[in-house]
């Protein structure tokens, strides 16, 4: 019944808004329901304070960002286009989310985001791994490329986002996490 309702939407769409652009701790309730055009009662009917808010946008991208990046690897795409809409699926996913969002979530243990995050990579990741291997069987990837430096290769990708001396290296985010797919896919596809 909330998702349907328009106060509802208007929240989470000005709260997904204000938390990608500033973070979670910057951004007070009143600047939600100011910009939603909602009053805090409203605002505490469907959520309990901006930490339920947070998490439940958070869930939601990340989950409809698993669905798409599933229907990606089961599509009858080629392998480079399946490359490539990666590059572009990852793009959007990190579109507009500033390091305040990603040092709230990786850094602020007392908002419970950190170990949600983990656990979708973990499931995001066990789908790559099986798409690698398959196209590794294939013939699509290099057979003397170890998944397993694969796997530990990604893993290191997401301790750079982390990195605050490499983060300042980049004018968003996102660019940092292209310019490491970029690197990371440089190298993998055969050699022609």
């Amino acid at each position: 019944m909330s998702l349907n309702n328009p106060k509802y939407q208007d929240i989470f769409k000005t709260g997904k808004e204000l938390f990608w652009k500033y973070g979670i701790k910057r951004v007070s309730i009143e600047e939600i329901c100011r910009e939603a055009n909602v009053s805090k009662m409203t605002f505490y009917k469907f959520f309990p304070n901006k930490i339920e808010l947070a998490k439940t946008i958070f869930e939601f991208v990340i989950s409809d960002s698993l669905l798409k990046f599933e229907q990606l690897v089961h599509s009858n795409l080629s392998f480079p286009e399946k490359i490539k809409e990666m590059f572009i699926l990852k793009l959007e996913g990190t579109k507009n989310i500033s390091i305040e969002f990603i040092t709230d979530i990786y850094k602020s243990p007392e908002l419970g985001l950190r170990e949600y995050a983990e656990t979708q990579q973990q499931n995001s990741l066990s789908i790559f791994v099986d798409f690698l291997k398959d196209s590794q069987e294939k013939g699509l990837i290099r057979k003397e490329i170890k998944i397993d430096f694969i796997i530990f290769y990604m893993k290191q990708m997401s301790q750079m986002i982390e990195d605050e001396y490499l983060v300042s290296k980049y004018d968003h985010p996102q660019d940092l996490i292209m310019e490491s797919m970029n690197f990371f896919f440089y190298g993998l596809l055969p050699k022609e």
